[in-house]
């Protein structure tokens, strides 16, 4: 029987993105998936009460912190060092000190694709952090082949060491079905443009406006998400009236407010998957986002492409889902088969495979 380390810190987060539904999700179907091992769940707060319930083969273990940063790097690296585990998954960072065998998920590598799209100091974090964990990971787990070859292209020693698991999607929130309740809650009219995520210049936002603005609709751009790190000023001076800004959403009202949307589009210039196109897709949404590799890799052919740097061809395609009924119900029902392909249940199963191996 081996000893299983997960760190719940990021899962336990109250406002949570895609790292932080990943590490959730994560240890949700592990709850379901083993029953020949223990797996020991480290946290510093308090654990939400769905992270709490669990399988007797589950320790919980609080590590209390001071400080809002390096819980990780320094506060369960020391535990760890004392009482170390056969194997331990980081979803995020890595301790600078451990014992046992590190298995770490890098989700992508934006900050040295793309650093004018960071802020310096989370470029510096993110350069430290990412070579950390890097440099003491047996096994590296990514999640799409497009972060793959960016990881074998600035750390190609690792080359070997590298297996892609696809993330999924929760199928018990996100189904097709408008709700007038959400639309009246959040003050929307029935045809609304929805994007979902950080409203910040990494999302590319800025151009999104712009394509936007040379649209001939009465339809919203509403832009649900919490203001990012960088760039959210800039945001706000750009838009007009018809632009909303909803900030953060709690998850139950998430998955209505996407599927009671007309359009879903997701302009980010850089992602390491892109799950919320899945969630769009799962929902009966039209999507139309980035043209990059690794979104194609999600989307295939049920999704609608742009140049996230042109804001013409933003707002021709755009403007092409607007105006053509047909072209978004055939959008709806290549993403409703291609979701098909996706799941938590499976992205943990591999997982765990991989951590066992």
């Amino acid at each position: 029987m081996l000893r299983i380390g997960l760190e719940a810190s990021r899962a336990n987060k109250e406002y949570k993105t895609g790292t932080e539904w990943y590490a959730w999700h994560l240890l949700q179907q592990f709850k379901k998936l083993d029953t020949d091992h223990s797996f020991f769940v480290y946290y510093n707060q308090e654990l939400a009460s769905q992270l709490k319930q669990a399988p007797a083969n589950f320790k919980f273990v609080q590590l209390k912190w001071p400080l809002k940063k390096l819980w990780t790097h320094i506060r369960l690296g020391f535990k760890l060092l004392t009482k170390p585990v056969d194997k331990f998954l980081f979803t995020n960072a890595v301790p600078l000190l451990s014992r046992g065998e590190v298995i770490v998920t890098i989700h992508d590598l934006g900050f040295l694709k793309n650093p004018e799209l960071y802020h310096p100091l989370e470029r510096i974090y993110q350069k430290l952090a990412h070579n950390i964990a890097i440099s003491k990971a047996k096994k590296i787990i990514t999640v799409s082949e497009a972060s793959k070859q960016d990881i074998i292209k600035y750390y190609p020693k690792v080359k070997d060491r590298i297996k892609v698991i696809y993330l999924g999607w929760d199928e018990e929130d996100f189904k097709p079905g408008v709700s007038d309740s959400i639309k009246e809650k959040y003050n929307l009219p029935d045809n609304y443009i929805l994007y979902i995520g950080r409203v910040e210049t990494k999302k590319n936002i800025q151009n999104l406006i712009k394509g936007y603005k040379l649209l001939k609709t009465d339809w919203p751009l509403v832009l649900a998400g919490r203001p990012g790190n960088y760039g959210y000023n800039e945001i706000k001076k750009l838009a007009n009236d018809k632009v909303i800004f909803l900030g953060y959403i709690p998850q139950t009202d998430y998955p209505q407010l996407l599927a009671s949307a007309k359009l879903f589009v997701f302009p980010s210039k850089f992602e390491g998957f892109g799950m919320p196109i899945l969630e769009a897709m799962a929902s009966g949404v039209p999507v139309v986002c980035s043209d990059m590799p690794v979104l194609h890799e999600v989307g295939n052919n049920a999704v609608s492409y742009f140049n996230p740097d042109d804001i013409n061809d933003i707002a021709e395609k755009l403007q092409n889902l607007i105006d053509d009924r047909g072209l978004r119900q055939e959008l709806i029902d290549r993403g409703l088969e291609k979701v098909k392909q996706f799941s938590w249940s499976r992205c943990a199963r591999q997982t765990l495979e991989y951590i066992l191996e």
